[in-house]
């Protein structure tokens, strides 16, 4: 019996069937993960517009909100431009406000994701990045040297927040800009300037505090496959040596080829267009998971730091049907830890918003009662603050309970 036994292990080893002896572990697949799927009902949350035009801020009447409506996480905007001076000084009344605010979503246990997509640099764009150049002396390695600064200011001043999303769709013109504001850059230009920054700030956040994570900036391109092959040419650009390193400060033969110094969690903006199709959006999802799979050989963590359904694209009840069926097909995902909703508030003066027009994201409308506007469903004067539809189905996704009126809450 025992020489055949040993006979058919021999077999199973030699042709690569034994689980001990096969080349491939069955559980790489997006099928499994090593995400907390508890935290995967986020928000973005921008605290500073809150505080716009000197307005007072509630902050417990906020958190009573957030935990009602049953968020578990948070994208929170700590830009450079807002919460610095320059790359080595801090605005302190500004940052005193975060810390408050962050001391208390803590205490309310709502992990938080640190965002920033601004910098310093010698042009007029605040998210602009100038034109990749190595050689000696040249700007842009000047630039790094700086960012990386910023970061380490940013990340000491913070050190509740052990999250940190190194800046935003690294693959779209509308952030990868020039430090003039030009789109100049192509898909594998900015691959090359995202590799840098990813590196360049995550050394940052490491040394400044050694207990927090970073995570890639959001791509975007779901259905496109943009997102797929930007993060391939990521990977490219890591394992081919010459990326990794402190650009004339450090031996290039010491370059990393580890993903892990570049970025400890993957992160893209999985918004799909037209109807939501629940199939479609975890195949899509999950062939670039796969890629994560190929190129490191375990799992990662993933966040989804943006994703939701404008009310400018769809009427309110099919926005909140597809929020609905979206965090459905996500506990089919057990890869994403995190899914941060864009966003908790309309944001109505387009004067003022950067795309300039009327922000229709939010799971409630604009709570500044002096911004007045309608609603797309019936064309009715919304109540400043109110919850949408989208809010209930939210809340009943992610189990929480209680008013989720802003007006409402004591």
């Amino acid at each position: 019996m025992k020489k055949f036994l040993a006979l058919i292990l021999t077999f199973l080893t030699a042709f690569g069937l034994f689980a001990c002896g096969s080349k491939e572990d069955p559980t790489l697949t997006p099928e499994y993960g090593i995400a907390d799927m508890s935290r995967q009902y986020g928000v973005c949350y921008e605290m500073h517009v809150r505080y716009e035009d000197g307005n007072e801020l509630d902050v417990d009447k906020e958190i009573k909100l957030l935990k009602n409506l049953g968020v578990t996480s948070m994208r929170f905007w700590l830009q450079t431009n807002t919460y610095l001076y320059s790359p080595t000084r801090v605005n302190e009344e500004k940052c005193a406000r975060a810390h408050n605010f962050l001391a208390k979503l803590i205490e309310a246990d709502i992990m938080v994701v640190g965002v920033n997509h601004t910098n310093f640099n010698n042009g007029t764009n605040s998210s602009g990045k100038p034109a990749r150049d190595l050689s000696n002396g040249s700007y842009y390695v000047e630039w790094l040297e700086d960012y990386y600064t910023t970061w380490k200011t940013l990340v000491t001043e913070f050190p509740e927040v052990t999250y940190w999303e190194i800046d935003n769709e690294v693959n779209n013109t509308d952030f990868m800009k020039n430090q003039y504001g030009e789109s100049l850059l192509d898909q594998q230009d900015m691959a090359d300037v995202a590799t840098d920054i990813f590196y360049y700030a995550s050394r940052a956040i490491h040394d400044a505090n050694p207990n927090a994570k970073s995570v890639m900036g959001g791509l975007v391109g779901l259905l496109s496959g943009r997102i797929k092959t930007f993060m391939e040419k990521l990977y490219v650009n890591i394992q081919s040596g010459e990326f990794g390193y402190f650009y004339g400060k450090e031996d290039k033969k010491n370059a990393s080829k580890n993903a892990d110094d570049y970025f400890e969690i993957a992160c893209w903006h999985p918004y799909m267009e037209g109807v939501f199709s629940k199939k479609l959006f975890k195949q899509a999802n999950d062939e670039i998971y796969e890629v994560i799979l190929k190129n490191e050989k375990k799992h990662k963590k993933v966040i989804f730091s943006e994703v939701g359904f404008s009310n400018r694209d769809y009427k309110e009840t099919v926005s909140a049907k597809y929020v609905k069926n979206m965090f459905e097909v996500l506990q089919t995902m057990p890869y994403v830890e995190q899914v941060h909703y864009y966003k908790m508030f309309d944001y109505a003066d387009p004067l003022k918003y950067w795309t300039k027009t009327i922000s229709r994201y939010g799971l409630f409308y604009d709570p500044d009662p002096s911004r007045e506007y309608t609603n797309n469903e019936n064309d009715l004067i919304v109540e400043a603050g109110a919850p949408k539809p989208a809010a209930y189905a939210f809340q009943e996704a992610a189990g929480g309970s209680g008013e989720i009126n802003l007006n409402k809450i004591n």
